[in-house]
């Protein structure tokens, strides 16, 4: 089952690509212009998110439907022997059945839910050759992160019909949780047109806990080396406490990824009651893949990506779902 657009509908999400695709001629442009004047460090960064499963397709609107998170990064003063990079954001997450418009139980194949944070991280990059990155995360799970008028204002501005079913989903719980990642380059060169960087990466809360391992490649498309992992905005790293010279970015990437999931909120409710109407068990061996294209230049950072992932819990009906992921991202002093 899913959610067919009308006429109107496809008309509405054809001039919003459409308004999409000259907003990025317009900041490469003025990108360009950039190169023109002096360069400067930037040591501070603001940026929008936006996932979505509309990004990769104009029929589907399910499971993970809609993410979106503002973000600001800055240079800690010290960075000059290892670079270290702050981070705070406000997230929204938004999950719904494989049926956005379930009217009964029997209909949801996966549970509604919402999840608002707010997140602080730190990022390291050592000089031995590898970056770790902590993370402490506080919000609200149900409907008090406002998910169903979100929703609503999303079909609004798409032309679809109101959703129905946010009844049923996930009661309020308070969210908690940590995270770490390591990072870790295959190579100790960095002058290479490809490269593998590996990422192990743990989270525990009371939302989310799970274990994950992927591989990140780059593949470039200037005919010039990449920049170091410590300097690319595939790692959000390229900020710089000196003023120099920031080459340009254009790579294709891949990011395979395994995991062990342990706890899921947004599928098995509340740690702290059994208030939740649906609930279901989730899968344990989880996995997902990520393919896109960056490109960066002096103040802006731009992105799109792909992530295809296998279902979280065995109720779900499509063996595997996707959803795209814009990035804008504008760097200062």
């Amino acid at each position: 089952m899913y959610f067919r657009p009308t006429i109107k509908t496809s008309k509405n999400i054809y001039l919003k690509f459409s308004l999409f695709s000259l907003i990025v001629p317009l900041v490469l442009l003025i990108s360009k212009t950039e190169t023109l004047k002096a360069q400067k460090k930037y040591t501070k960064e603001i940026g929008l998110i936006s996932e979505n499963d509309l990004y990769t397709s104009l029929y589907y609107d399910r499971y993970y439907t809609n993410g979106t998170f503002i973000y600001f990064r800055f240079l800690d003063k010290n960075s000059h022997r290892n670079k270290k990079i702050h981070e705070l954001s406000i997230n929204h997450k938004m999950y719904t059945p494989n049926f956005a418009n379930s009217f009964s139980i029997e209909d949801i194949d996966r549970p509604y839910a919402g999840y608002i944070f707010a997140k602080y991280s730190q990022q390291i990059f050592s000089k031995n050759n590898f970056s770790l990155k902590s993370s402490f995360e506080i919000g609200i799970l149900g409907p008090d992160a406002i998910a169903q008028d979100l929703q609503n204002l999303i079909h609004k501005i798409y032309g679809f019909r109101p959703a129905e079913g946010w009844q049923y989903q996930i009661r309020n719980t308070l969210g908690l949780g940590v995270g770490f990642t390591l990072l870790k380059p295959f190579n100790k060169t960095p002058k290479k047109h490809i490269d593998f960087t590996s990422s192990s990466e743990l989270k525990l809360g009371t939302i989310l806990s799970e274990l994950n391992i992927a591989v990140y490649t780059r593949m470039n498309l200037f005919n010039s080396y990449l920049n170091p992992y410590s300097n690319s905005t595939l790692f959000s790293s390229n900020l710089n406490p000196v003023t120099k010279t920031q080459k340009k970015e254009l790579f294709l990437f891949l990011k395979p990824q395994i995991g062990l999931a342990f706890y899921n909120a947004t599928i098995q409710g509340s740690l702290f009651n059994q208030n939740s109407p649906v609930v279901f068990g989730i899968n344990s061996f989880i996995y997902e893949i990520e393919f896109g294209i960056k490109y960066a230049l002096n103040r802006f950072d731009l992105s799109y990506s792909i992530i295809k992932y296998s279902k979280r819990t065995h109720t779900i009906k499509a063996n595997n779902s996707n959803y795209g992921s814009i990035i804008i991202g504008y760097k200062f002093n």
